[in-house]
């Protein structure tokens, strides 16, 4: 099952995206577990410390460490060591509420998801990677510890085990499958992956200069290009120059399509490979290693996959599959020859910004989970041993929350060393209150999570649901769900020049039991200006969710909020047939 998107199909939508008044996203949706809660009293903390050079740091005790829950410091109630030693793993005894000195306790169960970004590597870097990553399973590993392989596009190749032979044989199974071109589509303008992503997301000037002007140049000396010219009879001063900058714009348009639908296919990939890792006993690393990707468009899409994370006690450690990286200064262009100067000027000022671009990601989701980024660095497996292996000391903290905000609610954390000494700590970011959910998210599920649970049809949006089947491929998934909104009954909140409003949308295909068996959550974040709402209002919006499944009869069950509350629930009978 792989997610194909949540995307507009009126061109005013894609006009109103480009224009940074829509943002879209969507992830594959989870239903919330609806009445799990726990009766724990305490919240635990694993923390590891390590040096500046990333050394696990020994000998702490429970004096070295402060708590502070939401900013306000919470005495420290049980404290205790876990040394990892070889042999088979135990579950360490659970730590009293009564607790107050420094023991040293068995190592707990480990489960370590190696995940191949295979999207985003070219075939010498998987090759890198592969090698790195054996000689790591060999090495670095760890006795007892259970390893499962995953991939961007392959998903679980490896389910987990604790068979080294078998890791290594999976990891030497790994290909890299790139979509997209990182010369662009085409050689000339050459318009990157990162050139698009600056003119057409962040509107840079320099960006979309430096593309016109080789534009320009090639155009002089390739025939497909002249003949645009010549397409325009007794063109006026500044046609050809207004020609060129449409040709851009389009071309970095284009680009940037694919650049969002592989960025979302790898955000859908990571948040299947925490499903997977959050039924593994034990703590719980996911070890992502990847070249990067521009992901900067989809801040809301990469929150979710941190917050799947964090509610499933999962660290992300990630490590820059291209090592210390460089490039030659310049280029020539395959049509142009010399470059223009702008051009030049930018392509080489802005490598560096450009492999900050494509880093970002991997660092958020490691900084946001307690985890660690290993880059500018050729020696990947001492980066995989850092990252992946099982740390050699494990600090256990716990504290007594106190009730604010009530079961469920998010909780902001950070365990601290008193002593100012250069070492720093590895441990969660915040916990969720105990009592609460440990479905998709903190606190209660939320009224459109109840709606996707339950079987009535509600009518309180104006909502057209259409469905299409087809081959069951990423391009053509076995039921396609159309869904078209009529803006005109939504109240649209104003601030500053904007119209606000949000949409939601969930997808589900249940089968004769009423089990989900696919299902996917998208989302509409509308910041309209006075023409974008009233064009909007009069076409409405368009939404699209593509669920694969094998061939049967389901029932197809689609439920659309507001920022409101607002709901909207429809079911509909389909037949994927084989």
């Amino acid at each position: 099952m792989k997610w194909t998107g949540i995307f507009a199909a009126t061109a005013l939508l894609a006009f109103a995206q480009q224009s940074d008044e829509v943002r879209v996203s969507g992830h594959v949706y989870t239903p919330p577990a609806l009445h799990l809660a726990t009766t724990t009293t305490l919240v635990q903390v694993d923390a590891v410390v390590r040096d500046k050079r990333g050394h696990v740091v020994n000998g702490l005790t429970k004096q070295d460490f402060e708590i502070l829950d939401e900013g306000k410091p919470r005495p420290i109630a049980a404290f205790s060591v876990e040394r990892h030693a070889p042999g088979p793993s135990l579950a360490p005894k659970p730590v009293a509420a009564t607790t107050t000195t420094s023991v040293s306790t068995p190592a707990s169960p480990r489960a370590t998801l190696l995940y191949f970004d295979d999207l985003h590597t070219s075939h010498a870097e998987m090759q890198r990677m592969q090698a790195a990553a054996e000689q790591f399973v060999r090495n670095g590993l760890g006795e007892g510890t259970h390893a499962a392989v995953f991939t961007s596009t392959q998903g679980l190749t490896l389910d987990f085990t604790t068979d080294d032979g078998a890791v290594i044989t999976a990891i030497q199974k790994l290909r890299a499958h790139p979509h997209l071109n990182e010369n662009g589509l085409q050689p000339c303008p050459r318009i990157t992956p990162y050139t698009a992503y600056m003119i057409d997301h962040m509107f840079d000037y320099s960006a979309l200069n430096s593309a016109v002007q080789e534009f320009e140049a090639c155009s002089d000396v390739d025939p497909t290009l002249k003949s645009t010219k010549q397409v325009q009879r007794n063109p006026k001063p500044g046609d050809a120059h207004a020609i060129a900058v449409y040709s851009v714009q389009a071309q970095a348009s284009a680009t940037m399509q694919q650049v969002r639908d592989d960025a979302l296919a790898s955000f859908d990939g990571v948040y299947k490979a925490l499903g997977v890792l959050a039924r593994a006993p034990g703590s719980r690393v996911l070890l992502m290693v990847s070249s990067g990707f521009l992901a900067g468009m989809l801040d809301g899409d990469r929150d979710d996959v941190v917050n799947r994370a964090i509610h499933s006690s999962i660290v992300i450690n990630a490590l820059d599959a291209k090592g210390l990286w460089s490039e030659s200064a310049g280029r020539q262009s395959e049509t142009a020859g010399d470059l223009p100067l702008a051009t030049f000027v930018f392509e080489t000022t802005n490598i560096g910004s450009r492999n900050e671009a494509t880093e970002r990601v991997m660092q958020e989701f490691a900084s946001g989970t307690g985890g660690l980024f290993f880059h500018n660095s050729n020696d990947l497996v001492g980066g995989l041993s850092q990252l992946g292996a099982t740390p050699e000391t494990v600090y256990l903290l716990a504290f007594s929350p106190e009730n604010q905000g009530g079961a469920g609610s998010y909780h902001q954390l950070k365990v601290r060393l008193k002593s100012k000494n250069g070492n720093y700590i590895q441990a969660r970011p915040g916990y969720t209150m105990p009592g609460a959910s440990t479905g998709a998210g903190p606190g209660e599920p939320r009224a459109i999570d109840r709606e996707a649970a339950a079987s009535d049809e509600l009518a309180q949006i104006p909502v057209t649901l259409t469905e299409r089947t087809g081959t069951g491929t990423p391009k053509s998934p076995s039921v396609l769900l159309m869904i078209h909104v009529d803006l005109h009954s939504l109240k649209f909140a104003f601030r500053g020049d904007r119209h606000l409003e949000k949409l939601t949308f969930i997808g589900e295909l249940l089968d004769g039991t009423g089990a989900v068996v696919a299902a996917k959550e998208g989302a509409m974040e509308f910041a309209l200006k006075d023409d974008t709402l009233a064009r909007m209002t009069e076409s409405g919006v368009n939404a699209s969710l593509g669920l694969n499944a094998a061939p049967g009869k389901y029932k197809v069950r689609v439920v659309v909020a507001d920022a409101e509350g607002k709901l909207t629930a429809q079911n509909q009978a389909v037949e994927v047939a084989q």
